[in-house]
Protein backbone atom coordinates (compact mmCIF):
# COMPACT_ATOMS: atom_id res chain seq x y z
CA UNK A 1 0.00 0.00 0.00
CA UNK A 2 1.32 3.84 -0.98
CA UNK A 3 -0.37 6.52 0.72
CA UNK A 4 1.88 8.76 -0.04
CA UNK A 5 5.44 8.97 -2.72
CA UNK A 6 7.34 10.88 -0.48
CA UNK A 7 6.62 9.15 3.10
CA UNK A 8 9.89 8.63 3.69
CA UNK A 9 11.51 11.71 3.33
CA UNK A 10 9.28 12.63 6.15
CA UNK A 11 12.18 10.78 8.35
CA UNK A 12 14.84 13.16 7.01
CA UNK A 13 15.50 15.90 8.51
CA UNK A 14 16.18 17.74 4.99
CA UNK A 15 13.19 17.17 3.76
CA UNK A 16 11.66 20.97 3.12
CA UNK A 17 8.88 22.11 5.16
CA UNK A 18 5.97 22.32 2.09
CA UNK A 19 6.68 18.65 1.19
CA UNK A 20 6.16 17.16 4.52
CA UNK A 21 2.61 19.24 4.55
CA UNK A 22 1.93 17.27 1.57
CA UNK A 23 2.82 14.49 2.69
CA UNK A 24 1.09 14.85 6.17
CA UNK A 25 -1.92 15.45 4.19
CA UNK A 26 -2.01 12.85 2.16
CA UNK A 27 -1.55 10.53 4.94
CA UNK A 28 -4.76 12.04 7.19
CA UNK A 29 -6.58 12.30 4.08
CA UNK A 30 -6.03 8.19 3.76
CA UNK A 31 -6.05 7.06 7.30
CA UNK A 32 -9.52 8.87 7.31
CA UNK A 33 -11.03 6.82 5.01
CA UNK A 34 -13.92 4.82 7.00
CA UNK A 35 -14.99 1.45 7.04
CA UNK A 36 -18.27 2.22 5.62
CA UNK A 37 -20.15 4.59 3.52
CA UNK A 38 -23.57 5.37 2.18
CA UNK A 39 -24.16 4.03 -1.29
CA UNK A 40 -26.73 3.08 -4.13
CA UNK A 41 -26.44 -0.41 -4.13
CA UNK A 42 -27.95 -3.20 -6.43
CA UNK A 43 -28.95 -5.98 -4.53
CA UNK A 44 -30.53 -7.57 -7.92
CA UNK A 45 -31.08 -6.73 -11.64
CA UNK A 46 -34.11 -4.50 -10.57
CA UNK A 47 -33.39 -4.04 -7.05
CA UNK A 48 -31.88 -0.82 -6.13
CA UNK A 49 -31.74 1.49 -3.08
CA UNK A 50 -29.28 3.95 -0.73
CA UNK A 51 -27.73 1.79 2.02
CA UNK A 52 -24.55 1.37 4.86
CA UNK A 53 -22.10 -0.58 2.56
CA UNK A 54 -18.28 -1.61 3.25
CA UNK A 55 -16.08 1.29 1.83
CA UNK A 56 -13.71 -1.06 -1.21
CA UNK A 57 -10.02 -1.52 -0.81
CA UNK A 58 -7.61 -1.50 -2.90
CA UNK A 59 -6.94 -5.46 -4.37
CA UNK A 60 -11.03 -5.86 -4.50
CA UNK A 61 -11.26 -6.02 -7.85
CA UNK A 62 -8.44 -8.55 -8.71
CA UNK A 63 -10.33 -10.74 -6.28
CA UNK A 64 -13.79 -10.01 -7.51
CA UNK A 65 -13.07 -10.00 -11.15
CA UNK A 66 -10.71 -12.16 -13.40
CA UNK A 67 -8.96 -11.50 -16.78
CA UNK A 68 -8.43 -8.02 -15.81
CA UNK A 69 -5.34 -6.41 -17.52
CA UNK A 70 -2.13 -5.69 -16.05
CA UNK A 71 -2.75 -2.12 -13.58
CA UNK A 72 -2.39 -1.96 -10.27
CA UNK A 73 -5.38 -0.75 -7.99
CA UNK A 74 -6.39 3.41 -6.89
CA UNK A 75 -8.29 4.24 -4.61
CA UNK A 76 -10.61 7.58 -5.12
CA UNK A 77 -12.68 9.95 -3.08
CA UNK A 78 -15.31 10.39 -5.74
CA UNK A 79 -16.07 14.19 -5.45
CA UNK A 80 -19.09 13.85 -8.11
CA UNK A 81 -21.09 10.86 -10.66
CA UNK A 82 -23.32 11.31 -13.36
CA UNK A 83 -26.61 9.46 -14.51
CA UNK A 84 -26.54 7.84 -18.04
CA UNK A 85 -29.29 5.56 -19.40
CA UNK A 86 -27.14 2.58 -19.52
CA UNK A 87 -26.27 2.80 -15.43
CA UNK A 88 -29.80 1.58 -14.40
CA UNK A 89 -28.85 -1.78 -16.19
CA UNK A 90 -27.11 -3.66 -13.52
CA UNK A 91 -25.43 -7.59 -14.04
CA UNK A 92 -23.92 -9.43 -10.99
CA UNK A 93 -21.95 -9.75 -8.89
CA UNK A 94 -24.42 -8.68 -6.76
CA UNK A 95 -24.50 -6.90 -4.45
CA UNK A 96 -22.73 -3.98 -6.33
CA UNK A 97 -22.42 -0.36 -5.35
CA UNK A 98 -23.95 1.10 -9.12
CA UNK A 99 -22.57 4.21 -11.00
CA UNK A 100 -19.88 4.85 -13.78
CA UNK A 101 -18.53 8.00 -14.22
CA UNK A 102 -16.62 9.64 -12.02
CA UNK A 103 -14.37 12.60 -11.16
CA UNK A 104 -12.23 12.98 -7.63
CA UNK A 105 -9.05 12.46 -5.90
CA UNK A 106 -6.80 9.70 -5.42
CA UNK A 107 -6.42 8.65 -1.56
CA UNK A 108 -4.51 5.45 -1.73
CA UNK A 109 -2.43 3.64 -4.39
CA UNK A 110 -0.87 0.34 -4.82
CA UNK A 111 2.60 0.04 -4.17
CA UNK A 112 3.22 -1.27 -8.11
CA UNK A 113 1.25 2.12 -9.38
CA UNK A 114 3.92 3.81 -10.89
CA UNK A 115 1.75 7.08 -12.64
CA UNK A 116 -0.74 8.30 -10.04
CA UNK A 117 -0.02 9.42 -6.61
CA UNK A 118 -2.32 10.51 -3.94
CA UNK A 119 -3.64 14.20 -4.52
CA UNK A 120 -4.59 13.95 -8.16
CA UNK A 121 -7.41 14.33 -9.52
CA UNK A 122 -8.47 12.31 -11.75
CA UNK A 123 -11.71 11.28 -14.06
CA UNK A 124 -13.21 7.94 -15.40
CA UNK A 125 -15.81 5.31 -16.73
CA UNK A 126 -15.40 2.48 -14.51
CA UNK A 127 -18.27 1.30 -16.06
CA UNK A 128 -16.78 -2.41 -17.56
CA UNK A 129 -17.65 -5.81 -18.30
CA UNK A 130 -15.40 -8.33 -17.57
CA UNK A 131 -15.47 -11.88 -18.38
CA UNK A 132 -16.68 -12.82 -14.77
CA UNK A 133 -19.16 -9.74 -14.14
CA UNK A 134 -19.95 -6.13 -14.59
CA UNK A 135 -17.49 -3.33 -12.37
CA UNK A 136 -19.16 -0.08 -11.36
CA UNK A 137 -18.98 1.60 -7.86
CA UNK A 138 -19.24 5.42 -8.80
CA UNK A 139 -22.39 6.35 -6.66
CA UNK A 140 -20.63 6.40 -3.52
CA UNK A 141 -18.11 8.26 -1.49
CA UNK A 142 -14.91 6.28 -2.24
CA UNK A 143 -14.67 3.88 -5.71
CA UNK A 144 -11.47 1.80 -6.33
CA UNK A 145 -10.29 1.45 -10.22
CA UNK A 146 -7.53 0.39 -12.18
CA UNK A 147 -4.98 2.86 -12.65
CA UNK A 148 -5.63 2.07 -16.32
CA UNK A 149 -9.15 3.47 -15.95
CA UNK A 150 -8.58 6.58 -14.93
CA UNK A 151 -7.47 9.87 -16.65
CA UNK A 152 -5.51 12.88 -15.51
CA UNK A 153 -8.71 15.54 -15.00
CA UNK A 154 -9.06 18.31 -17.52
CA UNK A 155 -7.29 21.46 -16.24
CA UNK A 156 -10.23 23.40 -17.50
CA UNK A 157 -12.88 21.87 -15.97
CA UNK A 158 -14.57 21.86 -12.40
CA UNK A 159 -15.46 18.34 -10.55
CA UNK A 160 -19.14 18.45 -11.78
CA UNK A 161 -18.50 18.79 -15.74
CA UNK A 162 -15.74 16.71 -15.75
CA UNK A 163 -17.81 13.80 -13.97
CA UNK A 164 -20.64 14.55 -16.69
CA UNK A 165 -18.28 13.81 -19.52
CA UNK A 166 -16.38 10.36 -19.63
CA UNK A 167 -19.02 7.56 -20.26
CA UNK A 168 -20.87 9.86 -22.90
CA UNK A 169 -17.14 11.22 -24.43
CA UNK A 170 -15.67 7.76 -24.59
CA UNK A 171 -18.53 6.43 -26.03
CA UNK A 172 -18.40 9.13 -28.90
CA UNK A 173 -15.04 9.08 -29.23
CA UNK A 174 -15.16 5.18 -29.71
CA UNK A 175 -17.67 5.12 -32.27
CA UNK A 176 -16.74 7.98 -34.52
CA UNK A 177 -12.79 6.92 -34.70
CA UNK A 178 -12.93 3.38 -34.18
CA UNK A 179 -16.06 2.38 -36.12
CA UNK A 180 -17.21 6.12 -37.84
CA UNK A 181 -14.40 6.70 -39.91
CA UNK A 182 -12.53 9.89 -38.58
CA UNK A 183 -10.91 11.84 -38.55
CA UNK A 184 -12.59 13.65 -41.36
CA UNK A 185 -11.85 15.77 -44.30
CA UNK A 186 -13.99 17.76 -46.50
CA UNK A 187 -14.38 14.96 -48.90
CA UNK A 188 -15.72 12.57 -46.17
CA UNK A 189 -17.00 15.12 -43.35
CA UNK A 190 -20.80 14.77 -43.60
CA UNK A 191 -22.00 14.12 -40.44
CA UNK A 192 -25.14 12.84 -38.68
CA UNK A 193 -25.62 12.22 -34.97
CA UNK A 194 -29.11 10.93 -34.13
CA UNK A 195 -29.97 12.22 -30.90
CA UNK A 196 -27.77 15.58 -30.77
CA UNK A 197 -29.17 17.16 -27.41
CA UNK A 198 -28.73 13.91 -25.00
CA UNK A 199 -25.13 13.48 -22.82
CA UNK A 200 -24.19 11.25 -26.28
CA UNK A 201 -25.56 13.33 -28.74
CA UNK A 202 -23.54 16.74 -27.25
CA UNK A 203 -20.71 14.68 -27.24
CA UNK A 204 -20.84 13.32 -30.65
CA UNK A 205 -21.78 16.39 -32.20
CA UNK A 206 -18.34 19.05 -30.85
CA UNK A 207 -16.20 15.54 -31.38
CA UNK A 208 -17.71 15.74 -34.98
CA UNK A 209 -16.64 18.78 -35.62
CA UNK A 210 -13.31 18.90 -33.50
CA UNK A 211 -12.26 15.51 -35.79
CA UNK A 212 -12.79 17.89 -39.04
CA UNK A 213 -16.42 17.05 -39.87
CA UNK A 214 -17.69 20.41 -41.72
CA UNK A 215 -21.39 19.38 -42.08
CA UNK A 216 -23.23 18.19 -39.00
CA UNK A 217 -26.78 17.35 -38.86
CA UNK A 218 -28.81 16.16 -35.91
CA UNK A 219 -31.96 15.43 -34.97
CA UNK A 220 -33.67 17.07 -31.83
CA UNK A 221 -37.07 18.79 -30.77
CA UNK A 222 -37.58 22.46 -31.65
CA UNK A 223 -36.88 23.46 -27.87
CA UNK A 224 -33.40 22.18 -28.49
CA UNK A 225 -32.51 23.34 -32.00
CA UNK A 226 -30.25 26.39 -30.82
CA UNK A 227 -28.67 24.28 -28.39
CA UNK A 228 -27.63 21.34 -31.09
CA UNK A 229 -26.82 24.16 -33.07
CA UNK A 230 -24.41 26.28 -30.51
CA UNK A 231 -22.80 22.66 -29.93
CA UNK A 232 -21.60 22.70 -33.41
CA UNK A 233 -24.69 21.16 -35.55
CA UNK A 234 -24.74 22.93 -39.01
CA UNK A 235 -28.19 21.81 -39.14
CA UNK A 236 -31.10 20.38 -37.06
CA UNK A 237 -33.65 18.15 -38.05
CA UNK A 238 -36.78 18.67 -35.01
CA UNK A 239 -38.12 14.70 -34.94
CA UNK A 240 -41.39 15.92 -34.20
CA UNK A 241 -42.00 17.70 -37.34
CA UNK A 242 -40.19 15.33 -39.99
CA UNK A 243 -38.10 12.21 -39.98
CA UNK A 244 -34.59 12.26 -40.63
CA UNK A 245 -34.28 9.81 -43.38
CA UNK A 246 -37.05 11.86 -45.30
CA UNK A 247 -35.40 15.21 -45.27
CA UNK A 248 -31.71 13.39 -46.49
CA UNK A 249 -31.18 12.66 -49.96
CA UNK A 250 -29.74 9.13 -50.65
CA UNK A 251 -26.18 8.98 -50.88
CA UNK A 252 -25.45 12.34 -49.12
CA UNK A 253 -23.67 11.80 -45.90
CA UNK A 254 -20.62 9.85 -45.04
CA UNK A 255 -21.45 8.75 -41.57
CA UNK A 256 -24.89 8.33 -39.49
CA UNK A 257 -23.82 8.00 -35.33
CA UNK A 258 -27.08 6.58 -34.03
CA UNK A 259 -27.65 7.33 -30.50
CA UNK A 260 -31.25 6.60 -30.34
CA UNK A 261 -31.72 3.36 -31.17
CA UNK A 262 -35.08 3.04 -33.18
CA UNK A 263 -36.21 0.22 -34.48
CA UNK A 264 -35.09 0.02 -38.00
CA UNK A 265 -32.62 3.08 -37.73
CA UNK A 266 -30.02 0.79 -39.04
CA UNK A 267 -32.13 0.11 -42.74
CA UNK A 268 -33.07 3.76 -43.21
CA UNK A 269 -29.78 4.94 -42.92
CA UNK A 270 -28.79 2.32 -45.67
CA UNK A 271 -29.76 4.47 -49.05
CA UNK A 272 -28.25 7.43 -47.46
CA UNK A 273 -25.36 7.04 -47.19
CA UNK A 274 -22.39 6.98 -49.47
CA UNK A 275 -20.68 3.78 -50.70
CA UNK A 276 -18.15 2.95 -48.25
CA UNK A 277 -19.84 5.03 -45.43
CA UNK A 278 -20.50 4.17 -41.86
CA UNK A 279 -23.33 3.26 -40.12
CA UNK A 280 -22.59 2.88 -35.66
CA UNK A 281 -25.04 2.11 -33.25
CA UNK A 282 -25.41 2.56 -29.64
CA UNK A 283 -28.65 0.64 -28.25
CA UNK A 284 -30.38 -0.21 -31.73
CA UNK A 285 -30.00 -3.20 -34.18
CA UNK A 286 -27.83 -3.29 -37.25
CA UNK A 287 -29.60 -2.93 -40.39
CA UNK A 288 -32.05 -6.26 -41.69
CA UNK A 289 -30.71 -5.30 -45.04
CA UNK A 290 -26.61 -4.15 -45.03
CA UNK A 291 -25.12 -2.96 -47.85
CA UNK A 292 -21.26 -4.77 -48.89
CA UNK A 293 -20.46 -1.09 -49.52
CA UNK A 294 -20.92 0.43 -46.29
CA UNK A 295 -19.21 -0.32 -42.98
CA UNK A 296 -22.30 -1.06 -40.11
CA UNK A 297 -20.70 -1.40 -36.56
CA UNK A 298 -22.83 -1.98 -33.21
CA UNK A 299 -21.27 -0.64 -30.06
CA UNK A 300 -21.02 -0.86 -26.24
CA UNK A 301 -18.41 1.16 -24.82
CA UNK A 302 -18.21 -0.80 -21.57
CA UNK A 303 -17.45 -3.56 -23.51
CA UNK A 304 -13.82 -1.58 -23.73
CA UNK A 305 -13.59 0.27 -20.48
CA UNK A 306 -10.69 -1.81 -18.71
CA UNK A 307 -7.99 0.09 -20.12
CA UNK A 308 -9.52 3.63 -21.39
CA UNK A 309 -6.06 5.85 -20.44
CA UNK A 310 -5.02 6.48 -24.17
CA UNK A 311 -8.37 7.55 -25.45
CA UNK A 312 -9.14 9.68 -21.83
CA UNK A 313 -5.70 11.63 -22.68
CA UNK A 314 -6.92 12.15 -26.61
CA UNK A 315 -9.54 13.46 -24.98
CA UNK A 316 -8.55 15.49 -22.42
CA UNK A 317 -6.79 17.21 -25.44
CA UNK A 318 -9.85 18.41 -27.17
CA UNK A 319 -11.17 19.47 -24.11
CA UNK A 320 -8.14 21.39 -22.86
CA UNK A 321 -8.41 22.70 -26.62
CA UNK A 322 -12.15 24.12 -25.19
CA UNK A 323 -13.92 21.81 -28.41
CA UNK A 324 -15.59 19.44 -25.80
CA UNK A 325 -17.61 20.49 -22.75
CA UNK A 326 -21.14 19.87 -21.51
CA UNK A 327 -22.86 22.99 -20.85
CA UNK A 328 -26.07 22.05 -19.44
CA UNK A 329 -25.95 20.13 -15.87
CA UNK A 330 -28.53 19.74 -13.91
CA UNK A 331 -27.27 18.84 -10.34
CA UNK A 332 -28.83 16.12 -7.97
CA UNK A 333 -27.51 15.54 -4.29
CA UNK A 334 -26.51 11.40 -3.79
CA UNK A 335 -29.54 11.21 -1.54
CA UNK A 336 -32.43 12.02 -4.48
CA UNK A 337 -30.38 10.11 -6.87
CA UNK A 338 -33.59 7.35 -7.65
CA UNK A 339 -35.43 10.85 -8.24
CA UNK A 340 -32.44 11.54 -10.93
CA UNK A 341 -32.46 7.89 -12.38
CA UNK A 342 -36.63 8.50 -12.98
CA UNK A 343 -36.16 12.10 -14.55
CA UNK A 344 -33.52 9.97 -17.33
CA UNK A 345 -35.55 7.31 -17.51
CA UNK A 346 -37.93 10.04 -19.03
CA UNK A 347 -35.93 10.44 -21.59
CA UNK A 348 -35.73 14.05 -22.33
CA UNK A 349 -32.34 15.06 -20.75
CA UNK A 350 -30.81 17.80 -22.21
CA UNK A 351 -27.08 17.44 -21.76
CA UNK A 352 -26.51 15.38 -18.11
CA UNK A 353 -27.66 15.14 -14.72
CA UNK A 354 -24.88 15.16 -12.44
CA UNK A 355 -24.43 13.63 -8.70
CA UNK A 356 -23.31 15.31 -5.71
CA UNK A 357 -21.21 13.15 -3.47
CA UNK A 358 -20.80 14.12 -0.65
CA UNK A 359 -17.44 13.47 1.65
CA UNK A 360 -18.23 11.84 4.79
CA UNK A 361 -17.95 14.24 7.63
CA UNK A 362 -14.88 12.06 9.41
CA UNK A 363 -12.88 12.24 5.80
CA UNK A 364 -10.95 15.07 4.52
CA UNK A 365 -8.90 15.36 1.63
CA UNK A 366 -6.63 17.90 0.40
Amino acid sequence: LKTCPLTLALHLSATPPAMKLTCAAALTASAAVPETMTALVATSATQKSLKTFPTPQLGDLHKKFTNLPESCEVLVQVGCSSINPADGYVSGPFPQVMGSDLAGTVVEVQDSCKRLKVGDKVWADIGAVTSSGKENGAYAPFAVALETQLGPMPANLGVKEACSLPKVALTSYKALVWYGGAPYTASNGTVVVLGGSGGTGTTGIQLAKALGATRIITTTSTANIDYVKSLGATEAIDYHQQNWYDVLKDGEVDVVYDCVGEAGTGDQAMPKLKSGGYYVTLRGVLPKKPRADVHSNGFINSDTNLDNLEVLEAIRTIVEADQLRMPTLKEYPLSQILAAFDESSAGHVVGKLVIDVPAPQETEVV
